[in-house]
């Protein structure tokens, strides 16, 4: 056989070999394959019949794993090896998708991009329909509200029809979808389906408090509540979109297209013979996983939730914040004090398990005791005290000082600084205890009232002049008042015309109130009373006068006497 047909027949050799491998890995098609060998940066797929190919690791949106199944597309072959895309693939998918739904009347989901101005009017939006498929929606498709404005609905994902295809040119209608297609798809699901049926789909759309699940064509709504027995604080952390599950039709309303699932009636009710597991006075064990305003949420078994009230923390002190107190997340040791399986609720206790240190509090805390205790907390009304044994009492504002009735107490005191106090009363039964402050010394208005009772003169200084009296400062930094009424003898007009700050006047105690720590005084029954004092003494003075006169002239009188007498003696005594 010459040369040249060798050279020809294995040129038609070599040609047949490769048609043959192009046949076994065509370019541009869908093919799947399994992921057989992962390194850091391609990740290798065996797609059977002995072809393998490599695709970019980059390509992944997530880590992959060996064993999983993946959809490419071959797109070259380099030093004998096949390349492959997953992306071109999912491009792929997707086209095919847009292409079905179009041939069948089914819609498709996008996000709006950019709105289509022209001469300055709107025109439409622009729609990415996934993988940089583009579609244009016109204005009149839209069906939105009149004062709608379109840069507000840039980045919405909306459901969508297909109304027209023409090769790379896609329209798309909110409107059409919303008006007839929905429409099709509810009327034919709910002809299909009645209450307690079991559909199957896909989440398309997921919120913190609940799901849209897409099942043939239609949009299901499933509340948290119904996802699970088990208390779910957000549905995010659980469910993915594109996730598949099965629920169940617990409502259908036709005239509002409106279908309502549960997943979780699929499963057992936890809450079904409870009472043959637990019972009141039981103590369990449970993870803290919610906080109320008023307490914690705690989880016993999967769906069984116990609610531990604030008050139930602790004997002797008062929770004001159970975020302070306990964490999430964290174990405790719980008594159940209630359970209401008609409510699905359990009411259990932490204090309850701990001994109560108010049993002997009677003993510990008698009236009258001096007490020492830090300060945990600074309220408006007063302080909280918590003393050695935890117990915590409150000192109330007006127990702070006997003088200064609206005591500055966050100026006055600090959070954790140690005070003294006095034991005032104690409430065994409702766990409260009361502190006095200024009852560590006596109240100065009494030893005022003990030195100066009512009608003793005082000094004083005027510290300030109002339009009915004037304050006057006492001893002891106490204060007292002087009515307008008993400044003067005198009728006075203008307090100012009288006295000023700094004046110092002697007055008469005419009261004292220790209830209101006032103290009144009067300078005018000073007055009147030195006015008195005087002319008493006047008169004094003048009795005094008088009888002085009188005694010498009857002095002077037996004087005269005497000395007549005298020489009448003496001349009868001549004469003899």
């Amino acid at each position: 056989m010459s040369g040249d047909v060798m050279g020809d027949l294995f040129l038609e050799a070599m040609k047949k070999e490769e048609e043959s491998k192009s046949e076994a890995s065509p370019r541009g098609t869908l093919r799947k394959g399994k992921i057989v060998a992962i390194n850091n940066k391609d990740v290798f797929l065996d797609l059977g019949s002995k072809a393998e190919c490599v695709v970019p690791l980059t390509e992944f949106a997530q880590p992959p794993k060996i064993g999983e199944m993946v959809d490419i597309v071959l797109k070259d072959m380099l030093d004998g090896v096949n390349i492959g895309s997953k992306l071109e693939a999912a491009k792929i998918s997707r086209s095919n998708d847009i292409k079905e739904a179009w041939e069948n009347g089914l819609p498709v989901s996008g996000t709006l991009e950019e709105p289509v101005y022209k001469d300055g009017s709107p025109k439409g939006y622009t729609v990415d329909l996934g993988f940089n498929i583009k579609a244009f929606m016109p204005l009149s498709q839209m069906d939105i509200k009149k004062d709608e404005k379109l840069e507000n609905l840039k980045g919405s994902v909306q459901d969508l029809a297909i109304i027209e295809m023409r090769r790379n040119n896609i329209t798309v209608s909110r409107r059409e979808f919303l008006f007839k297609t929905i429409k099709k798809l509810y009327v034919s699901f709910f002809e299909k389906h009645k209450t307690g049926d079991i559909v199957h789909g896909k989440a398309e759309r997921i919120e913190e408090d609940y799901l849209v699940l897409s099942a043939e064509g239609i949009r299901a709504f499933m509340h948290v509540s119904d996802f699970s027995w088990k208390f779910l604080a957000d549905l995010r952390n659980i469910v993915k979109s594109g996730d598949e599950m099965e629920a169940s039709i617990i409502r259908l309303d036709p005239a509002k297209n409106s279908v309502k699932i549960s997943r979780k009636i699929l499963t057992p009710d936890p809450w079904i013979d409870i009472e043959k597991k637990y019972s009141v006075g039981d103590i369990l064990k449970g993870k803290t996983f919610l906080y109320k305003k008023d307490g914690v949420m705690i989880e016993i078994a999967d769906g069984i939730e116990a609610f531990l009230p604030a008050e139930e923390m602790s004997w002797t002190e008062k929770v004001r914040d159970p975020r302070k107190h306990l964490p999430l997340g964290s174990m405790v040791e719980v008594k159940i004090r209630n359970m209401d399986i008609a409510r699905r609720r359990m009411d259990v206790s932490l204090r309850d398990i701990l001994p109560n240190p108010w049993e002997n509090a009677e003993k510990s805390y008698p009236y009258g005791k001096k007490v020492e205790g830090v300060i945990t907390s600074i309220v408006d009304f007063g302080i909280f005290v918590k003393l050695e044994d935890n117990i915590e009492g409150l000192l109330r504002k007006e127990d702070v000082d006997w003088m200064e009735t609206n005591v500055d107490l966050r100026g006055k005191f600090k959070k954790d600084d140690r005070i003294q106090a006095i034991v005032l009363s104690l409430d065994k039964e409702k766990g409260r205890l009361r502190l006095g402050l200024k009852q560590l010394s006596d109240n100065p208005i009494k030893s005022f009232s003990l030195n100066y009772p009512k009608g003793s003169l005082v000094s004083a200084v005027i510290k300030e002049t109002q339009e009915n009296g004037v304050i006057v400062s006492l001893e002891n930094d106490l204060e007292g008042f002087i009515h307008i009424s008993q400044i003067s003898k005198d009728k006075v007009e203008k307090t100012s015309d009288v006295l000023k700050a700094g004046d110092g006047v002697k007055a008469i105690v005419k009261s004292i109130d220790t209830t209101k720590n006032k103290i009144e005084l009067s300078i005018k029954e000073y007055l009147q009373n030195e006015e008195r004092f005087e002319s008493s003494k006047y008169l004094v003075n003048q009795y005094e006068s008088k009888n002085t006169v009188m005694m010498g002239t009857i002095l002077k009188e037996q004087f005269a006497n005497i000395n007549v007498e005298k020489k009448n003696a003496d001349k009868k005594s001549k004469s003899e």
